[in-house]
């Protein structure tokens, strides 16, 4: 049994600027495909960082699980099903802690569905200062809905690895400087050489995961990642190709996500992804490998095998017959 992905959706940035708002739509939007109910959700995870006027409590999970209508009763509810929300961040590898985390819980029957959310703003919720040197994130946010499979697909173990020396990124409030305006008030400062910190440790990462897979002299080999599609994160609009290019593929081996003014961050591996399956490009793919490198420098990688149903944009139907759900297929 593997963790899989049955449904995607993502909400591209609007007038209201709020991380809260996209990650509730794009959740509420992935449901929605996947012909389920928020009282379906088991699980809520939220690894988005950047959020509305700097909020650290409550929870924004809990905040997003509100907004969605995610079992919030649910003593009252005929079933009694409850559901439990929790914020996981760690930048722009977030999202596969999320997998390792909700697949942990998928395989031992505490769930069956885990909604994974992701979304990003500045502060103030002026998308005008997003995707600026000041502060590079996409305003935009993502989900994607998880559960288990008998099949042969789906994510296998998640890798991570870590650099010593500086984080290459850090995001901060600079109090001594914003006085009354913390709430709306973000600095991110990036070292010069972060880019090529970064490209350097996805280089490594990609080789432990092959290694882990093929073998060490398999994974020297541009050939053991035939029919591997690499979804990456996005800190440079040309990190991708680049990335590609260090491990002897083509350009269009990777995945750049497009139509956003600036680094998805948290989102992007949901974005590229989704991008990919509407373009089609799935097709002629037997992996996804995904690959997010952020602050710290940390690192994380996992190999996903593809169905054929995730060759194309999947119907609520085909998510369903998927992960083998009787009374969800019935819904």
């Amino acid at each position: 049994m593997a963790t899989v992905i049955t449904s995607t959706a993502l909400c591209p940035a609007d007038d209201t600027g709020s991380a809260i708002a996209y990650a509730a739509s794009a959740g509420s939007a992935c449901l929605q495909q996947a012909g389920l109910a928020p009282a379906d959700v088991d699980v809520l995870i939220n690894v988005g960082v950047y959020r509305d006027s700097n909020i650290s409590e409550p929870s924004i999970a809990a905040l997003i699980q509100k907004r969605i209508g995610i079992n919030l009763d649910y003593l009252h509810a005929a079933d009694r099903r409850s559901a439990f929300s929790f914020d996981l961040m760690n930048g722009a590898c977030g999202v596969l802690n999320a997998v390792q985390a909700g697949g942990a819980l998928l395989a031992a029957g505490n769930a069956h569905r885990v909604l994974v959310v992701s979304a990003d703003t500045h502060p103030s919720m002026n998308t005008a200062k997003a995707g600026t040197a000041e502060f590079p994130y996409a305003s935009t946010g993502a989900a994607l809905l998880l559960e288990r499979t008998d099949d042969a697909g789906g994510f296998g173990r998640v890798h991570h690895r870590s650099l010593p020396g500086s984080p290459g990124v850090n995001g901060y409030v600079p109090l001594d400087e914003v006085g009354a305006e913390g709430r709306n008030s973000i600095a991110v400062d990036r070292d010069g050489d972060v880019l090529e910190r970064m490209l350097d440790l996805a280089v490594d990462s990609v080789r432990d995961c092959l290694t882990a897979e093929h073998g060490a002299d398999a994974a020297a080999s541009p050939a053991s990642l035939d029919r591997t599609l690499l979804v990456t994160s996005q800190p440079s609009p040309d990190f991708a190709s680049r990335l590609a290019k260090r491990l002897g593929l083509a350009s269009d081996a990777a995945v750049t996500v497009e139509g956003l003014d600036g680094d998805p961050h948290t989102s992007a591996l949901a974005y590229g992804f989704r991008q990919a399956q509407d373009a089609g490009r799935l097709a002629g793919h037997d992996r996804v490998l995904f690959l997010a490198v952020g602050a710290g420098l940390t690192s994380a990688a996992s190999l996903y095998r593809l169905t054929g149903e995730q060759t194309g944009d999947m119907s609520g139907a085909a998510a369903r017959a998927l992960s083998g759900d009787a009374e969800g297929a019935a819904r």
